[in-house]
């Protein structure tokens, strides 16, 4: 019976398309968003020097994935051009943290306060769409790789994806805050940023905190290895009160007339009014500050069972380790009772 044999110039395609097309809908979504702000008269606010550099963010990237997508799908230019095979996979790699790094300071520069990001929408959310679509690409080539990928450095505990994201929300909360303030042109407002940025900072250390400990940085004493670590009732306490401080958080902070009520603020106001009020990312911050607070209390029990597994699995270990030594001592008659030992 005649068999097929594979073509030897055949390659697979680039298993991470379905990021690169999220990449580039998001990207385009952006570019174009951009440009129609420009099509109507804008409050002067939204420019702030940097209303035409938002176009290079999802033109860049929207340019370059479908330039690695075109490469792909065209048999001949695969065979020539394999973009994904360049270096052992290292190009692709270094392109997609490069990408991140390109939406990080592409979020920063339309999301800040008072932005171009806060005229439209579409502008707001397809900037963070960009930068978690690099991510998760990103992530999936680390995966491919067998390097270290955000699913294996958020596994230690069911806890600790939570407080990861109640950390980067909280320092969010705080840059925005901190950002506002140099707009800020009336007392309620300048209070409302303050009150943010002691709020966030607070919550980003007791989370940095518990992070660390799940890595295991505090070996200085044994509290830090006992009570103090992960999946103890201490992380419940903490828990609950970080719920409860977060509840205070959001009700001085999106409150009527705070500086997170909304999140577009009084958008046709003139940033030199009283009546001012910046758009910021401090309400969808600290809502998901919060929700993810919740969710560390909610799979607290399943963390403690797991530690509870593994801790339990160590001293196992290592009783049966000294069962195996006493059964290796009475198999050499050393101190048997019936074997004459010495």
């Amino acid at each position: 019976m005649q068999q097929n044999n594979p073509d030897p110039q055949q390659r697979e395609y680039n298993t991470k398309w379905k990021s690169y097309c999220l990449i580039c809908a998001t990207s385009l979504t952006n570019f174009i968003s951009v440009g129609e702000v420009f099509t109507i008269e804008l409050p002067y606010h939204y420019s702030m020097g940097n209303a035409t550099v938002g176009y290079m963010f999802g033109a860049v990237t929207f340019t370059a994935c479908l330039l690695i997508l075109t490469f792909d799908l065209i048999g001949f230019l695969r065979n020539k051009f394999d973009f994904k095979s360049l270096k052992d996979g290292k190009v692709e790699g270094w392109t997609l943290f490069i990408f991140v790094l390109w939406w990080v300071c592409g979020v920063i520069v339309m999301t800040r306060a008072g932005s171009i990001g806060y005229a439209s929408m579409n502008i707001y959310f397809s900037a963070w769409a960009a930068l978690f679509a690099c991510l998760d690409a990103l992530n999936r080539w680390g995966g491919e790789k067998d390097i270290l990928t955000l699913r294996q450095l958020t596994s230690i505990s069911k806890t600790l994806p939570g407080w990861w994201i109640v950390f980067w929300a909280s320092v969010i909360v705080l840059g925005s805050a901190a950002d506002a303030t140099s707009l800020s042109t009336t007392v309620t407002v300048t209070s409302s940023c303050a009150s943010a940025v002691g709020f966030s900072t607070v919550t980003a250390l007791t989370a940095a905190f518990f992070i660390l400990s799940h890595y295991e940085f505090f070996q200085c004493c044994h509290a830090c290895t006992s009570w103090l670590a992960y999946g103890g009732l201490f992380e419940l306490v903490f828990s609950v009160l970080m719920n409860i401080w977060l509840v205070i958080e959001l009700s001085q902070l999106t409150g009527p007339g705070e500086i997170g009520s909304t999140i577009t603020g009084n958008g046709s106001g003139d940033p030199t009014s009283n009546e001012y009020m910046p758009g910021t990312n401090i309400f969808i911050a600290s809502w998901a500050a919060f929700i993810a607070s919740v969710m560390v209390t909610v799979k607290w029990k399943e963390a403690r069972a797991i530690r509870f597994a593994q801790t339990s699995g160590g001293n196992a270990g290592g009783d049966e380790g000294v069962n195996s030594g006493e059964a290796t001592a009475t198999e050499n008659g050393i101190g048997g009772s019936d074997g004459g030992g010495v």
